[in-house]
């Protein structure tokens, strides 16, 4: 940083901004601005209370309409649990049954546990399909079979993967629960409940699960579907049955905010008025004191004038440093007049260096420094999208380290780590320099093979597994790689769908007998780059 003069040598020793701008505010308030503004900051309160009630006379509404379609729901569902079909354990006539329903119920689809938690029926899958074990928890299954039933939390389906909220029932058959029934209810149809109050403008709704999580909303339910609500609003909702707080939308947005419980305590209604509208009301109110008050603020202008000249120069000073900063540059930062821009000056040089730092942390892997999942997924979008405008194939390989779990287990996590140390610099050396490996976590990598159609991709897995099959140093356990090769555009045509395909090859690999790779569109195929092995 450049000297400074000698009276301004030590930015302790500097005037602060904040003295500065305090002289400032004696010089331009009066009394009478204070009265008037008093006045106008009442009936601002008075507005605000207003909206409070408003917001919360209508949180109980939509509580009750959603309680209302819940209620249909469970009523449907005990219809159907009482059918004919399934009392006589005819499945797939009630399987027929279950999608019959799904005309004339507003759920999107039923499911039927057994007793073991498997899935027997399902409306979306045809019948007979494989059993499925359910991914409720055990105390939402447990409660289903309560002759009250239960309505669930937020969760993802097991066959989709989609995020849904169930309502279930027990199924009673010679006086036993032989079965749950569930309907499921995507987000989508909770939001289409909530937009049927007409909010005002600007406002938002949000339906929250027992969990805080956000199950449907009236604005971009699909970006925030799943996520929890803002800490303030979901700590609020779990301490109370209904009330009021100062809070944000997902977005960001300052809002009024008033909620209400099902009366299970199960659900929640948050709606958020935006504090911007209430405000713009106050600073209507204040125009008329600014007018009557123009001329005793006249006599401070002069002095505010050159107090802001001077702030003013001094902040402007860090616009360059900070520009730099932004470009992963340092610049030196100008002598200033107060204490916070000498300081913030000095920040920026030092954050200039942590930059560097950090953005080498932020994208590799701190115990292998491959590339982690955060750029892995950047470099093939890249390569995606420029194998999609040049119609070229891009290979995905998902790898998967054989028995590491042993070494962990008989070695020690110490052993573990230079084992993945040791796997990764074979790897690397198996791959041409255009080829990019990255560490998911654990002992999971992924490869990105640039222009590599199907054939290139599997000498590549060939050579992968003859590297990482040879022997390690200090440990007994007999380590190789099993390895799931999806290829752009045939197994998919985006980067999730890619690695879900890879995935799903690497565990035929694994079943096959690890020490291979399998291909995703060979699913009855395992090739082995060696020998058979058929170990643990």
């Amino acid at each position: 940083m450049a000297a400074i003069d000698d009276e301004h040598s030590s930015p302790r020793k500097l005037p602060s901004i904040r003295r500065a701008l305090l002289w400032l505010g004696i010089a331009c308030t009066v009394p009478t601005i204070l009265v008037a503004s008093a006045a106008a900051y009442e009936d601002y309160l008075l507005r605000k209370e207003r909206v409070y009630e408003t917001a919360v006379s209508m949180a109980r509404t939509l509580v009750a309409e959603l309680e209302r379609e819940l209620r249909g729901v469970e009523s449907g569902l005990r219809i159907l649990a009482t059918s004919e079909e399934l009392q006589q354990g005819k499945l797939g006539a009630f399987h027929r049954r279950l999608q019959d329903a799904l005309q004339l119920q507003n759920v999107d689809g039923y499911v039927l546990l057994d007793n073991h938690d498997m899935l027997v029926a399902n409306s979306s899958a045809p019948y007979p399909s494989p059993p499925i074990r359910s991914v409720l928890p055990d105390a939402i299954r447990q409660q289903a079979r309560s002759p009250q039933g239960v309505v669930t939390n937020l969760f993802n389906t097991a066959l989709r993967g989609e995020q849904t909220i169930a309502v279930g029932i027990p199924v009673t058959l010679q006086g036993q629960v032989q079965y749950g029934l569930f309907a499921e209810i995507r987000p989508q149809r909770i939001s289409q409940i909530l937009r049927r109050q007409a909010l005002p403008a600007g406002w938002v709704a949000a339906a929250l699960d027992k969990e805080a999580l956000i199950v449907g909303r009236t604005r971009e339910e699909a970006r925030y579907i799943g996520q929890h609500a803002v800490p303030t609003l979901a700590d609020a909702v779990r301490r109370q049955q209904d009330g009021t707080l100062h809070s944000t939308t997902k977005e960001g947005v300052p809002v009024l905010t008033a909620f209400s419980h099902s009366r299970d305590r199960m659900w929640a209604v948050a709606i958020g008025a935006p504090i911007s509208s209430l405000q713009a009301d106050l600073w209507r109110s204040m125009i008329w004191v600014l007018v009557v008050s123009l001329a005793i603020i006249a006599m401070g202008i002069w002095a505010a004038y050159r107090l802001a000249l001077r702030i003013r120069t001094s902040i402007t000073a860090l616009i360059e440093p900070a520009i730099a900063l932004g470009r992963g540059d340092t610049l030196p930062v100008p002598p200033t007049r107060y204490r916070e821009t000498a300081l913030l000056g000095s920040a920026l040089q030092h954050a200039g260096q942590m930059l560097s730092d950090t953005q080498r942390l932020a994208y590799h892997d701190p115990l292998t420094s491959l590339c982690n999942r955060v750029l892995f997924t950047e470099l093939a979008s890249h390569a995606l999208a420029a194998a999609a405008r040049t119609s070229r194939s891009v290979a995905i390989l998902a790898i998967d380290l054989d028995r590491f779990k042993i070494v962990n287990d008989t070695y020690g996590h110490g052993t573990g780590d230079q084992i993945l140390k040791i796997a990764a610099e074979r790897m690397s050396g198996a791959l041409r320099s255009s080829d990019v490996l990255s560490r998911f976590g654990g002992d999971e990598f992924v490869v990105l093979l640039d222009a590599g159609g199907q054939e290139a991709a599997e000498q590549v897995a060939r050579n992968l597994n003859a590297a990482l099959a040879a022997p390690y140093p200090g440990v007994l356990v007999d380590l190789s790689g099993s390895i799931g090769i999806a290829v752009f555009p045939d197994d998919g045509d985006t980067l999730n769908r890619l690695l879900q395909a890879a995935d799903k090859a690497l565990y035929r690999a694994k079943a096959a007998g690890r020490n291979r790779y399998a291909i995703a569109t060979r699913p009855h195929r395992a090739a082995a780059s060696g020998a058979g092995d058929t170990g643990e």
